[in-house]
């Protein structure tokens, strides 16, 4: 199956932005069961590309002349196969980090007492059924309320809410997996096909059991198969947000974010 995909960030400025540095993780992952066929990257400024030590593609634009308006922009199309999907995916674009890093909670990532609670169903020994039957009373907990939370909500932050979307459910996932032993990662993408994520960004998570990374994605309670395009993989969304920069200059800040993925 391929799936297409065309994704715009504009920028307007209350003022010129004198100087400004992008990170941007929106490039797919070269890995089994995914190939590019095309991707084209532009924007206002310097491009520069990059891997970092998970084997991501990382581009970074800078913005060295004054600018109102500034816009970043990525397209393409993306070849899936299901059945190496399904064969395992523990591939690392030639980075393979120790699994055990995986086990450490960050400041998105920690746990409060009810989520250890949900972390006593799970050992490094579990079945994939027990890794979606948690992920199921997870969604049930948290809500799917876009608006609630933002980029720097907690796992328990968004716990507490009983509300979020799919990255405070990637977070929480997280948060009870490496409590219970298990390594999980969070993974930034795309996915074809759900009305609530074909037009953003999308979020999900990586867990090792049986030698494997199986990828859940926790808001849709199921297995990631040929419609989720994986982007990036981290220790949480700080790590591999799709853009994060600072600038000099600007004042007020107006974006628009534009984004279509079919197959």
């Amino acid at each position: 199956m391929r799936i297409f995909v065309e994704h715009q960030t504009h920028y307007d400025y209350e003022e010129p932005v004198r100087y400004a540095i992008q990170r941007i993780y929106l490039t797919p992952r070269e890995e089994p069961g995914q190939r590019l066929i095309r991707w084209a990257v532009s924007g206002s400024g310097e491009l520069s590309h990059q891997r970092d030590a998970f084997g991501n593609t990382v581009t970074t634009m800078v913005i060295a002349k004054p600018a109102r308006h500034v816009f970043f922009r990525v397209s393409g199309e993306v070849e899936m196969n299901l059945k190496e999907i399904q064969s395992g995916r523990v591939d690392d674009n030639g980075a393979s980090p120790p699994v055990d890093l995986f086990l450490r909670q960050t400041s998105l990532t920690i746990p409060c007492s009810k989520m250890m609670e949900f972390a006593a169903m799970l050992s490094p020994q579990s079945s994939i059924q027990d890794l979606l039957l948690v992920a199921e009373r997870v969604e049930d907990h948290l809500t799917y309320t876009p608006g609630v939370t933002h980029v720097g909500t907690t796992a328990i932050d968004a716990w507490q809410r009983g509300a979020g979307v799919c990255q405070d459910h990637a977070h929480v996932m997280l948060a009870i997996c490496r409590a219970a032993g298990v390594p999980a990662r969070y993974v930034s993408g795309y996915l074809s096909g759900e009305a609530r994520a074909s037009q953003a960004t999308h979020a999900w998570v990586d867990c090792w059991l049986e030698g494997q990374w199986v990828s859940v994605d926790i808001t849709h309670r199921c297995l990631a198969t040929d419609r989720w395009i994986r982007l990036a993989i981290g220790a949480d969304y700080e790590s591999v947000s799709p853009l994060r920069g600072v600038r000099r200059g600007g004042a007020r800040e107006t974006m628009r974010v534009s984004v279509t993925v079919h197959h």
